[in-house]
């Protein structure tokens, strides 16, 4: 009986076996190392790209939403702080009664904000180095010029600083009755309705404030902030940033205030994404009954 010839490798053989595989392995590492450090920085620009256009969409999609832009504005014009009025339809009402056009920020006192400060609470409105200077004397000067009450809604740079509709009073369009002198502002089929300070001729006086919306940057940690002063909220929209800055030019007859926000954002590896987009208040024009689309 013939039995099976047996076969395999001898020790030298699989010794040069295990040699050549080894020099494979090791000529196949610094490939493979690159292509992860590849992936990884690759995965990590990615997410600071991302984490940059949420942080721009917020930011210039609340500038083309809002009814007023109140930081940068002409008595500073670039600035490392952005604040504009949020979107509280605190009295669920609507121009034409259209969903679509929310009637924000229409009934307002004189301390536009409603914070009891001047300006905004806690920021330093003009950028002179003062913060709620002379509050106490002066809660309702908005604009933190030591006048009060003196830029009414109307459309108008009324003193004469570059800023339109800054600064106004309970009265908000300053025309001596509720709304808009002359129209019915509510569709009721009623003009002039109700008392003088009524803007909106609802039957309610100065509903609620203007309601801030503020980004600011801090450069010694590279993070840039949102938050609302008049509820306290607060969100850190980046960990990342290294410049930060907010460039307004001053309305003309084609648009409202305009601003041009740049952003850049930088890794633990030192690159860096930079954004720079414009954005304007295309619903400053509601502040007068105007429908805007």
């Amino acid at each position: 009986m013939t039995r099976p010839t047996e076969s395999g490798l001898t020790l030298v053989e699989l010794l040069v076996t295990l040699t050549i595989m080894g020099i494979i392995a090791a000529a196949a590492m610094p490939l493979l190392s690159t292509s992860l450090e590849a992936n990884r920085q690759g995965t990590a620009r990615s997410q600071l790209y991302q984490e940059g256009l949420l942080a721009m969409e917020q930011m210039t999609s609340g500038v083309r939403r809002c009814t007023f832009l109140l930081i940068p504005n002409a008595h500073k014009t670039t600035r490392d702080i952005l604040a504009f009025s949020g979107f509280v339809n605190d009295d669920d009402d609507y121009y034409f009664e259209d969903p679509l056009f929310p009637r924000i920020d229409e009934d307002i006192g004189s301390d536009m904000n409603d914070d009891g400060k001047k300006g905004i609470a806690g920021i330093d409105d003009d950028d002179d180095g003062l913060i709620d200077e002379n509050s106490a004397w002066f809660p309702n000067d908005d604009d933190e010029d030591i006048s009060v009450d003196e830029d009414p809604i109307d459309g108008i740079d009324n003193d004469g600083d570059g800023n339109i509709d800054e600064d106004c009073w309970w009265d908000t369009n300053a025309d001596g009755k509720p709304g808009i002198a002359g129209m019915d502002d509510d569709g009721d089929g009623e003009v002039d309705e109700g008392p003088q300070g009524d803007d909106d001729e609802d039957g309610s006086l100065d509903e609620i404030g203007i309601i801030p919306v503020v980004y600011s940057y801090n450069s010694g940690t590279h993070i840039l902030t949102e938050s609302v002063p008049y509820t306290g909220e607060t969100t850190d929209l980046s960990t990342h940033v290294t410049q930060f800055q907010i460039t307004y030019e001053a309305p003309d007859a084609t648009h409202g205030p305009r601003v041009q926000v740049a952003l850049t954002l930088t890794g633990d590896d030192g690159e860096s994404v930079q954004f720079v987009e414009y954005a304007y208040s295309r619903n400053t024009l509601q502040r007068t009954g105007k429908r805007v689309r």
